[in-house]
């Protein structure tokens, strides 16, 4: 480098520094500036149009600098790294009072069965955390909270008031589209929270192949704004989600990614959160061991738990249509799903749209109460035929 260079690069970087405050947010994947005197006093992302706000800056300081020059600076080491969650969470470590503030957050929602939604949403909120923490780097937070009810319950609102206003106001999004996967990797590296609002609209083919890969993602392949390269990002993002309707799940397999949670009322938003002991509750917990990932045991509770709010396939409507479950030991036979493709085929005739045998295997597990068990001949399942078929 040349001694004209270095004079002009240190009258830069001490001009600068003199007047405005530096940092590199390892998050968003830029460095950002606050003025002195800003009002009020935010720190602001260097975009070109700032860049160039800053090079007339210097230039009105007697400096004769190119804006390539402000930008050496801007984008070298000499700024320090900056990321946002880590330093607030850093600063709440051995702060808590040891009040459960989690699961009183929890209560907030009225549901049928709030001893369950409780204890989930306790571990689901650490998962939260933890992956923001970068806990475990093998696994993304895999549950999704899904907030059922009529309009008008408040259920955007309490997703929004999950993040205190200082990671809120850029780590929330309640207005992410899936239709570009691209940009949904990009946002699950620098969001916090993503609510998945409307979830009826996703379509059966999103939910049980792209939104089923993304919510178990570790870590997401990125190309940040301006950048010429792919990198690979940690993901950050846990999700939420809310709905207007009642049976919106149609991946059979993928009901266990979500808590689905009928509400019984509006939800009681508390006028004042106390999000300091709220995540300080969550670094505590997090720093003892406390679990934040749901066991076999806990995911298959999920799963029947979900039942209700499944949306029927076409097929197991006419299953329900033509068969109903034994009412005692000694009642019904033990058909194959062949069969009772057959039989339906037989009644229905041109209506039904037969699915393959293991497609219907795959319906027919997945019917609450409906016994089945292996044999030589393959799967057998306990059903009586309808004398008089209901309508579907």
């Amino acid at each position: 480098m040349k001694a004209q260079d270095t004079n002009v690069f240190d009258m830069i970087h001490n001009e600068l520094r003199e007047v405005f405050q530096f940092r590199y947010n390892t998050i968003m994947g830029y460095t950002e500036y606050m003025s002195p005197c800003a009002e009020p006093a935010n720190w602001t992302p260097v975009t070109p149009r700032e860049l160039n706000t800053l090079t007339n800056y210097l230039i009105g300081a007697g400096l004769h600098v190119w804006d390539r020059d402000v930008r050496r600076y801007i984008n070298s080491r000499d700024v320090p790294d900056h990321n946002p969650v880590q330093d607030y969470l850093k600063k709440l470590e051995g702060s808590w009072d040891g009040r459960d503030r989690i699961r009183t957050l929890a209560r907030c929602v009225p549901t049928d069965s709030p001893r369950q939604w409780t204890s989930w949403f306790h571990r689901w909120f650490l998962a939260m955390v933890a992956q923001w923490q970068g806990h475990n780097g093998l696994y993304g937070n895999a549950i999704v909270p899904l907030l059922i009810s009529p309009q008008g319950m408040r259920k955007s609102t309490f997703c929004r008031s999950l993040l205190p206003p200082e990671l809120r106001s850029w780590g929330y999004s309640d207005n992410l589209s899936l239709k570009d996967e691209r940009k949904v990797h990009l946002a699950m590296s620098q969001l916090l929270l993503i609510n998945l609002d409307e979830f009826n609209s996703i379509s059966a083919h999103k939910q049980s192949g792209m939104l089923k890969n993304l919510v178990q993602l570790p870590t997401v392949m990125i190309q940040r704004p301006y950048a010429r390269h792919i990198e690979e990002a940690p993901r950050m993002a846990s999700f939420i989600a809310t709905t207007n309707m009642s049976q919106v799940l149609t991946d059979l397999s993928g009901s266990r990614r979500f808590i689905g949670v009928q509400l019984t009322g509006p939800i009681r938003i508390p006028r004042r959160i106390d999000y300091e002991q709220l995540y300080a509750q969550a670094v505590d917990e997090l720093n003892r061991g406390v679990r934040f990932w749901f066991t076999d045991a806990e995911t298959k509770r999920v799963m029947e738990h979900n039942r209700r709010f499944q949306m029927p396939t076409d097929a197991g409507a006419y299953f329900l249509e033509h068969f109903c479950l034994p009412s005692g030991k000694g009642d019904g036979e033990w058909l194959s799903a062949a069969a009772i493709i057959e039989h339906i085929k037989a009644c229905a005739r041109s209506s039904f749209q037969a699915p393959s045998v293991t497609k219907m295997g795959h319906i027919l597990s997945h019917i609450p109460g409906l016994e089945h068990r292996h044999t030589a001949y393959g799967e057998r399942y306990h059903v009586c035929r309808r004398s008089n078929p209901i309508a579907a």
